[in-house]
Formats: structure tokens, sequence, C-alpha cells
């Protein structure tokens, strides 16, 4: 399999203090990880309105905080 070289980001492509008005795609991301929370068990589920996200590093933090908690459901036998 060939290996393909990726290069790494510019130094500015991530700015935690950045509005997050200012990126799109991670307020789309925001949104659909919102989503995804509202939809996992109760227990699971992180507090935090999505609404309130206002820079990139608190984007990060909550799709952090999303992925944690999809990880830790219990997987259903024969699911896969």
């Amino acid at each position: 399999m060939a290996i393909i070289p990726v290069p790494k980001p510019n130094r500015s492509a991530y700015n935690p203090n950045r509005p997050l008005r200012s990126n799109a795609l991670v307020a789309a991301q925001v949104q659909h990880f919102a989503e995804a929370d509202k939809n996992l068990p109760a227990e699971f589920q992180t507090g935090v309105e999505a609404a309130t996200i206002q820079t990139e590093g608190e984007a990060a933090t909550y799709i952090r905080k999303v992925t944690e908690a999809i990880h830790r459901i219990p997987k259903v036998r024969g699911a896969g």
C-alpha cells in the first residue's frame, strides 16, 4: 500500500481563543455532536448546552466529551 504524506497543519489552523462564529466547519461539527449528545442515554449525556460554546477551544473540549461518552456506552452483544 502506498504511503501518502500528509503535511502538518499551519500553526494558525487551531486557535482555542478564536470565536466559533469565525469557523463554520467547527461550528457545524458542534451542531452534529450536539445532536449525537442529546441522543445518548441520559447517563452518558454531557449536560453541555451547545449554544453556549463560543470558541474553538470550547468546541474542542465539547467534542472530546461527547466522543468519550460515546466510547463509554457498553457495546450490545451481536451488534458488530
